[in-house]
């Protein structure tokens, strides 16, 4: 019996550090890539080792914690998002615009053989 509650408390702490990792990965990319949209004058990576480090970690930590709500949510939320966002089939102006696309790359590269097939 206490073999087994240790066994699933450390799995509850495994879970916990791992699901926080995670978080804090996704918080981090998430602020260096909005601070450099919102401030491109500014280093991200150093305006997030000033400001944004402490949140990311709080809110990873908490992330953990909440990990048998966070995790189901997450890939619930990504699959949701896959299937919703899937690629729907092309209207007839993408296929003009990639038709002359196309074209326009095998004009350039007939061009370029043409140069290197005058010997």
């Amino acid at each position: 019996m206490l073999a087994t509650a240790l066994a699933v408390l450390l799995a509850y702490l495994v879970m916990t550090l791992l699901t926080a990792r995670v978080g804090y990965g996704i918080e981090r990319s998430r602020f260096i890539r909005d601070e450099g949209r919102r401030r491109p004058e500014c280093d991200p990576l150093e305006r997030f080792r000033r400001v944004g480090h402490n949140p990311a970690a709080v809110q990873s930590f908490v992330y953990g914690l909440a990990w048998p709500l966070v995790v189901p949510s997450y890939c619930l939320y990504r699959c949701a998002s896959v299937v919703i966002t899937a690629h729907p089939p092309c209207t007839e102006y993408e296929r003009v615009r990639r038709a002359e696309a196309v074209d326009a790359r095998i004009r350039e590269l007939e061009r370029s053989l043409r140069r290197y097939d005058t010997t």
